[in-house]
């Protein structure tokens, strides 16, 4: 089996407000930390590790949020051969001894549910589903998965040619809706489109994909809080953190702060 993990990582030096999960140089200088936690992690299990490094096209045309899902079309262009991927978010570290994800997908679309701000995931769903569904709610809030951490393999070249489909048909609508609705595209519509074309969904744990790591008061960022400033309850609580949602805080430890100082400590 040869399993890829797959991170876009487009190294650019203006300011970028959109796909924050994407690598930007400068403001994501913590990115490269993670990045590095992956070939570890791959080489410790046998895995290769694919950098998306260029945009495909301009961003006026199709945010890298959505290029990145052009995944096994990439693979493919280059001669990559592949079983599985992972697409995984650039601001991620895995941690050393995380388990082999890649064998208990069940040859199913895999990922986690989201398992953080549902006042935004309720927005995001019925402002989406309005907007291209005509219908409130194409999905329950709790199937709402995350798309930081999505496992495929070749059987799902269909469903993406049929995103992309959709995308082409409705391109102009949906580069506007991300400033009517305020919330991201890709990852509503990608979770619509899943419902709505029945799409088997293989669901992980969430210590595959934490996230709101600050909201779960796993990362210490004010001396008001009340827990301990060590890192110890984030360890015991996944294997695989993601750095979203981290707020400006009065001891400026933004999300380059924690990748690196994670990073430090798991890898030495």
């Amino acid at each position: 089996m040869k399993n890829i993990v797959f991170i876009p990582y487009i190294k650019r030096t203006e300011n970028q407000t959109r796909g924050s999960s994407i690598g930007y140089a400068n403001r994501h200088s913590g990115y490269d930390y993670g990045i590095a936690s992956w070939k570890s992690w791959c080489k410790k299990n046998n895995c290769e590790i694919y950098i998306m490094k260029e945009l495909l096209c301009s961003e006026s045309e199709m945010l890298i949020t959505w290029q990145r899902w052009q995944v096994l079309n990439i693979l493919e262009h280059n001669g990559i051969e592949y079983d599985k991927v992972l697409v995984v978010d650039a601001d991620s570290i895995v941690h050393p001894d995380c388990p082999n994800f890649f064998e208990i997908t069940d040859d199913r679309f895999t990922t986690v549910l989201t398992d953080g701000d549902y006042e935004w995931v309720n927005r995001a769903i019925n402002g989406y589903s309005k907007m291209f569904f005509d219908k409130e709610y194409c999905i329950p809030p709790f199937e709402f998965y995350q798309t930081g951490f999505v496992i495929i393999n070749k059987k799902h070249k269909e469903f993406f040619d049929k995103v992309f489909n959709f995308y082409e048909t409705n391109k102009q609508k949906i580069i506007q809706s991300y400033d009517v609705l305020l919330t991201g595209s890709d990852i509503t519509l990608m979770n619509c489109m899943r419902k709505e074309f029945g799409v088997d969904m293989n669901v992980l744990p969430r210590e595959f994909s934490l996230m709101d790591l600050n909201r779960k008061n796993l990362l210490y960022i004010d001396e008001r809080c009340w827990w301990k400033d060590n890192l110890t309850n984030l360890y015991n609580s996944g294997w695989v953190y993601q750095f979203n949602a981290i707020p400006q805080n009065t001891m400026n430890r933004d999300r380059n702060y924690w990748m690196k100082k994670i990073h430090e400590e798991l890898y030495g």
